[in-house]
């Protein structure tokens, strides 16, 4: 497999590559140029956000996990529970959307933990994530178009990465197969 820098490589070369493709394509819908550049900002954005901090390596003990500094404790459940390079963690469409369904599910239960333990000694806390949460589907009814990119570039960031993962383990088993000797763990290989 592709070590977490080449990961990163994949991931701002294919962003690279998508905003131009994507601008174009917009512009061609008949879009104002100033819109179609925005739109694109946020697909591109979402493809590397995606691709760098929700990669689908999140499931192992990994470069990417350290990415999230001292909350990287909240990936550990995700790791437990994600057996690595399966459709769950590696698919191409789903799990990039449920990382982020993940994150936000994680983020609640914190938020309404610590309410409850405060309100347990007397201090009442705002429902700031009904707020948060409202506010987000605000955005989804008044953005349905951005939200839809945001979500296609936060898949397409994910599947730059399973797709890599995929060749080069095609790849190394084509070589194995015309006889060619290729090591089964490189030390090149490490996350």
């Amino acid at each position: 497999m592709p070590n977490a820098r080449t990961h990163d490589g994949i991931t701002v070369v294919t962003g690279i590559a998508l905003a131009p493709v994507s601008y174009v394509a917009l512009v061609a819908q008949g879009q104002p140029s100033t819109v179609s550049s925005v739109d694109s900002l946020v697909l591109v954005g979402a493809h590397l956000l995606s691709g760098i901090m929700f990669s689908p390596d999140l499931d192992i003990d990994s470069a990417i996990d350290n990415r999230w500094g001292i909350f990287y404790w909240i990936w550990r459940p995700y790791m437990w529970l994600t057996p690595h390079r399966r459709w769950f963690s590696h698919g191409l469409v789903l799990p990039p959307l449920l990382r982020l369904l993940y994150l936000a599910t994680i983020l609640t239960l914190l938020f309404i933990s610590i309410a409850w333990l405060l309100g347990q000694i007397g201090i009442v806390v705002p429902s700031y994530h009904l707020y948060v949460a409202d506010y987000l589907v605000s955005l989804v009814y008044a953005y349905p178009r951005r939200t839809w990119l945001c979500a296609f570039g936060f898949i397409t960031g994910g599947a730059a990465h399973s797709i890599a993962d995929w060749l080069a383990t095609g790849g190394k088993r084509f070589l194995r197969r015309v006889g060619l000797r290729v090591p089964k763990n490189n030390a090149g290989d490490r996350y």
